[in-house]
């Protein structure tokens, strides 16, 4: 068994795309891979203007110019396409993700650690629907078809549950200096860009299998 951690942000659509990699990755070797989600979260203390489309923060509050996003955002759709995906960055609403990664652990925990398809419906509401995440009905709606207790779920929106698992993966990126998502870390501290190609990751999987 290959373990590798992959630390990621909903809000990344360079995560979603890894995703997909990693996945086609783990189908070109031979021994199986066990993934642990990590959070990274992009703006630790949430965005400066929730519930804006991407591309009006960009051109506004990032210095980009509308040009310079266009690029941008015309390299992030094709490379979602290449990998079956249809990511509409532009209208993706910004919102603060700390409350959806506490959620996706209450997932992983319920779950027993099999949440890719959790993670894929987040992006997809992200991405693909741009619904606002930062709603707590669209986070309920994302529970329920996730078939989590209501009363966990209840829980993790309203309390602190999973707040200290979510701070923890923050502070062990900043402590090995993980700055950027998607990442996959090996073991060994190896690590590799989640949006690598996919023979890239597929060879950094070989190589972690190959720590004993």
């Amino acid at each position: 068994m290959i373990d590798v951690d992959v630390w990621a942000d909903v809000r990344c659509p360079w995560c979603w795309i890894g995703l997909r990699r990693l996945r086609r990755a783990k189908a070109m070797i031979e021994e199986p891979v066990r993934v642990r989600r990590r959070s990274l979260l992009l703006e630790p203390h949430g965005p400066a203007s929730p519930g804006r489309p991407t591309a009006q923060v960009a051109t506004s509050e990032w210095g980009m110019s509308a040009t310079e996003w266009e690029a941008r955002s015309r390299h992030i759709r094709s490379a979602g396409e290449s990998e079956g995906l249809r990511i509409d960055v532009d209208d993706a609403p910004m919102f603060d993700s700390t409350p959806l990664h506490r959620l996706l652990k209450l997932a992983d925990e319920a779950r027993s650690g099999d949440v890719e398809a959790v993670w894929e419906d987040a992006y997809a509401t992200h991405f693909e629907r741009n619904e606002n995440l930062g709603d707590p009905a669209v986070l309920r709606a994302l529970a329920s078809r996730w078939a989590l207790d209501e009363s966990e779920v209840h829980r993790t929106l309203t309390g602190e549950r999973f707040a200290a698992e979510v701070s923890d993966d923050v502070d062990t990126a900043r402590r090995t200096q993980i700055t950027s998502v998607p990442t996959v870390v090996a073991p060994d501290g190896r690590r590799v860009s989640g949006n690598a190609s996919v023979d890239e990751v597929a060879q950094f999987l070989l190589a972690a299998g190959s720590i004993r």
